[in-house]
């Protein structure tokens, strides 16, 4: 097997991946260690408790201040299938997470499509018209979609009660520049210019000479808007109340509830990781020759 081989990149790729996913944890885990009134659990501040229950509860929470001594434990547990319970709402935390992750997935996925279909069709019609107000006002639209807060995307989406709009109007900006700029520079090309000399149909052009060589670019930036979308989509949620993850690590950040915390972080790191990780694996078996 020689360095060029695509299955020693691959395994390169996953190595790195699983390394990445088990910081993330650990990096969840630490700051939220950190945070003030880390390991206080809100139920100490009730005045019907008596002292030794009070004491008892914080015996309880003393193992979650200390996240280092923590995140093992728990990686091990999560190993055999036990991802603990959540101290805030006092249900198993794969429980909690299997009742949300619909929601949030069918968002996700509704924001990304939304996102993608209208960066696609804005960038070819503004690439092949050409026109100096075309392109001006679908960079005038892209700017401002990138400069307003996700909070104010996720206010619409919850007044027109549609919460992958924000999801969309978040990613859509993040995509459609590398989109448009990839496909002008593909319109250029020696072997594009030849077919639209030969009086081919626009068309004909797009799909048999533009796209496929954009097709390794799109991929890559597909892993890339997977992490924007679950990442807007946490405040998305919250601020929309939408019953899905983003709520879920919201509620569980605010009750600093570490097991439910670090499963989250886990799980959106490992969508994310795997994302990247099918898009690299793509791009090396196109690129990396077989030996």
């Amino acid at each position: 097997m020689t360095p060029s081989s695509p299955a020693l990149w691959i395994a390169a790729i996953v190595a790195r991946s699983m390394i990445i996913l088990l910081l993330a944890g650990l990096c969840g885990a630490i700051l939220v260690g950190m945070a003030p009134g880390a390991g206080v659990d809100e139920r100490e501040l009730d005045p019907r408790l008596r002292p030794e229950s009070v004491e008892m509860l914080r015996r309880q929470n003393q193992g979650e201040t200390v996240s280092l001594a923590y995140y093992p434990r728990f990686i091990a547990r999560l190993l055999r299938g036990d991802a603990g319970e959540s101290r805030l709402f006092g249900a198993p935390v794969a429980q909690l997470i299997q009742q949300r992750i619909g929601t949030t997935a069918r968002s996700v996925f509704a924001g990304l499509a939304a996102a993608w279909a209208a960066a696609a069709l804005l960038a070819v019609v503004t690439a092949l018209n050409g026109h100096g107000s075309v392109v001006l006002l679908s960079t005038l639209v892209s700017a401002m979609l990138l400069s307003v807060p996700s909070c104010v995307l996720a206010v619409v989406g919850l007044l027109l009660d549609l919460p992958f709009a924000a999801i969309a109007g978040v990613v859509f900006p993040r995509v459609y520049p590398h989109v448009y700029n990839q496909l002008r520079a593909s319109l250029v090309k020696p072997h594009v210019v030849m077919a639209r000399s030969r009086g081919l149909s626009p068309a004909r052009v797009l799909w048999g000479y533009v796209l496929p060589g954009l097709l390794l670019p799109m991929v890559a930036l597909a892993g890339v808007s997977v992490t924007l979308a679950l990442g807007a989509s946490i405040p998305v949620e919250a601020l929309a109340d939408s019953p899905g993850l983003g709520q879920l690590a919201w509620r569980a950040a605010l009750a600093r509830d570490l097991p439910l915390l670090v499963a989250i972080t886990l799980l959106i790191t490992s969508v994310t990781v795997l994302a990247n990780l099918l898009s690299d694996i793509a791009v090396v078996r196109v690129l990396v020759p077989a030996q």
